[in-house]
This record gives C-alpha cells, structure tokens and sequence, in this order.
C-alpha cells in the first residue's frame, strides 16, 4: 500500500488526472501515468488507472446518457470491447521496464499529437470508426494511455461537446468494466491494489469536483498547453529513470 511521499504522488497525479478528464472528457492515464509510474509497477498502475476510468466515466454517463447518438456511435462504441482480453494477456506477459519505457514513448507521442492539434486522416470513413475504437481500447488496456486517439476521432465527427463527453463516456466505461473483471480473473487485483484504488479514489473525486469549476473559466487552448507540459515532463523524467537504471 502507498504511504508517504509515494501516496502523496499518487494523490497529485490522480487529482489533476481527473481534472484533465473532467474538463476535457479524456486524458486520466495520459496525465496521471508518468508519475505513478515512479512509485508503482507498470501492471498495478494500470488497474488502478483502470478502475479510476470506471468511477469518472460512470458519473459521466449518468450526467449526460441523454447527448448519446447510439444510432451512428455504435460501431465506435462496441469496437471497443474486443481488444480487451488481448490487452490484459500482454499486460502479464511484458516485462516491467520494458511497459514503463513504452508507456512513456506512447504518452510523449499523444503529447506532441496534442500540441500541434493534428488531425486524425480519413476519420469520416466508416471503416475508421471500428479501427479507433479497437486500437484505443487495446492501448488503454495495456498501457492506461490512447484515450487522445478517441477523442480526435470524435472531433472529427463534428458532434457537439456533450454528446463527444457522453460517447466517450460510455465507450470507455464498458471497456474499463471489461478489463476490471478480466484483471480480477488473472489476478492482478490483490489487496494492495484494492487499497491503493480506495485511497487515491479520494483524489479521483477531488480533481472531478474541481474540474466542474475550471471548465466553465480556463481557456480550453491554454488548459492543453498545460496538460502537454506536464504530460511531456513527466514522460521524459520517466525515460531518463529508466536509463539511470540501466546504466
């Protein structure tokens, strides 16, 4: 279980998580993983990510289940759902360092793919809606980032801001359900575990509360810079731990 300045960390990075995800509806893992990577293993982080995922997303899908537009949203949405089992057998099988360095790289590129606001290419396909949903759940479920590449799809698609919170909402809400169940069976959910999700649920809350408040007043473009930032940073202190290690 956490303690110390490990929890206080994990606290920190889990209440700005949730702010990046109440404000802009993504983005948890993509902020909160670079820190809890420091203080966790790359398995135990992602689970908790996960069940965190779980609590956000279902008080968003209780406020805004009336935005949905399940009629076109749903190949996106249970496109989502296969890839699952897939990430949660590889999530046992990469070694520790190794998730951690990826993990990084990964969370670097949606960083630089969010600071230079590139668009997603052939987004209005219909194909594509299926390939999205497949490719973010398998990230998010192996390394707890890819949420952004949802979102620029979503964008995309010229929805309106509560119906993109709502189908995000939804999508990633099923997928983390999936996954927790899936991490139960495999046994990545011990009583550590389980400890450390009731501690740093507090922070979850906290950061989802306060988010309500900074959506309604900060620029939307200057919260991204933000998020970029300590996106980036924390992802590049992470790389350079881990080549310390290696020397």
């Amino acid at each position: 279980m956490l303690m110390g300045w490990e929890l206080a960390l994990g606290l920190v990075a889990m209440f700005f998580g949730a702010i990046v995800l109440g404000t802009i509806s993504f983005g948890l893992g993509t902020v909160a993983m670079p820190f809890l990577l420091l203080i966790l293993l790359p398995q135990d982080a992602v689970v908790i990510v996960t069940a965190m995922i779980i609590l956000t997303t279902g008080l968003t899908v209780v406020q805004t289940w009336r935005h949905l537009r399940l009629g076109e949203t749903w190949p996106f949405v249970i496109a989502g759902l296969p890839p699952v089992p897939v990430g949660v057998f590889l999530l046992h099988e990469f070694n520790p360092a190794a998730l951690r360095v990826i993990i990084a790289v990964v969370v670097l590129t949606v960083g630089v793919m969010s600071l230079f606001s590139i668009r997603l290419p052939g987004a209005r396909r219909p194909w594509m809606a299926p390939v999205i949903g497949s490719a973010t759940t398998f990230m998010v479920t192996t390394f707890a980032v890819g949420a952004p590449l949802a979102a620029l799809y979503s964008i995309e698609q010229d929805w309106s801001r509560d119906t993109i919170r709502a189908t995000l909402a939804l999508y990633f809400l099923l997928a983390a359900i999936l996954a927790m169940a899936l991490f139960g069976i495999t046994g990545l959910v011990n009583i550590a575990v389980a400890q450390n999700i009731g501690l740093l649920a507090v922070a979850v809350l906290a950061g989802s509360g306060v988010a309500a408040v900074i959506a309604r007043r900060i620029s939307l473009q200057v919260f991204r810079y933000v998020v970029v930032a300590v996106t980036v940073l924390g992802s590049i202190s992470l790389l350079v731990r881990e080549a310390m290690l290696a020397v």
